[in-house]
């Protein structure tokens, strides 16, 4: 069943405005603070309904900036632009940071965010018809778990090392004959009427209307390998212990927003805490 477009960032947190170094200001809390936090997509509603106004009332003002892919929220974290990024996994920081001479850091863990497959063409997985073009995130990390997922789900095997980011080059076996084509991750869930299949992140399908537990036709398994996958909190690496970003975290993993989370998305994230 669809469901209408849910607007929840569960991964959105906050924002300094322009001209205000959050990274060192911590002490400034009480006299009215301002962090500028990144975010991809458009779901945001757990922090306007309840991280936001709760941070307010700590004399910490909160101002969200979108992105619409997954590589710009780093670059802008690392020159300064923003104060804090909320959208992503260690691995995602991890990978940026091999070439940025470990510019950021994680300040606190949220949510983990199984990814999902989804298709107009098929109900379940062995339906997909054979030599159906599949679509995946284009960014390195994304797309490596795009390319785990469908082998998860039986329809490809990779030949890769583990622990690193398996290209499609790494396919050794593909009885479907599928085509794996990337794309930037905002248009995977508008690909779904012409393809075979998309792998799909759970905010940029729950803006397309999609909900993972009853529209997905695989669900990425969640178990002792999916630390890599979960959400963090992360500021410039110098920044890490800054009482104000303890105090995002701390106001993020609170119990009234675990049961928003878990309202809103019946399951299709996970809490952390």
């Amino acid at each position: 069943m669809k469901i209408r477009r849910i607007a929840a960032a569960v991964l959105a947190v906050t924002s300094l405005v322009g001209g205000l170094t959050a990274c060192g200001n911590s002490s400034s809390a009480d006299s009215g603070t301002t962090v500028k936090v990144g975010v991809v997509g458009d779901s945001n509603e757990v922090w306007d309904q309840v991280v936001i106004p709760n941070l307010k009332k700590e004399g910490i003002n909160v101002e969200l900036v979108k992105f619409s892919d997954y590589i710009q929220p780093n670059e802008a974290l690392a020159k300064g632009d923003i104060d804090l990024n909320a959208y992503q996994g260690y691995i995602l920081m991890d990978d940026f940071n091999k070439t940025h001479d470990n510019a950021l850091a994680a300040v606190g863990e949220t949510v983990l965010n199984p990814i999902s497959l989804y298709s107009d063409k098929a109900k379940k997985v062995e339906d997909i018809p054979e030599g159906s073009e599949v679509t995946i995130a284009n960014d390195s990390v994304n797309a490596a778990r795009g390319l785990l997922l469908l082998q998860s789900a039986g329809l490809i095997k990779l030949d890769y090392k583990e622990g690193t980011n398996p290209p499609p080059d790494d396919i050794v076996s593909n009885p479907k004959n599928l085509k794996i084509t990337e794309l930037e991750a905002s248009q995977t869930a508008r690909s779904l009427p012409d393809v075979g299949a998309s792998v799909i992140n759970v905010f940029m399908a729950l803006d397309a209307g999609l909900n993972p537990k009853s529209d997905a036709i695989y669900i990425e398994p969640v178990n002792e390998q999916s630390k890599p996958y979960y959400n963090i909190i992360v500021s410039r690496a110098k920044d890490k212990d800054n009482a104000t970003y303890k105090k995002i975290v701390d106001a993020y993993r609170s119990d009234d927003v675990k049961k928003l989370i878990d309202k809103l998305y019946k399951g299709a994230v996970i809490p952390l805490w």
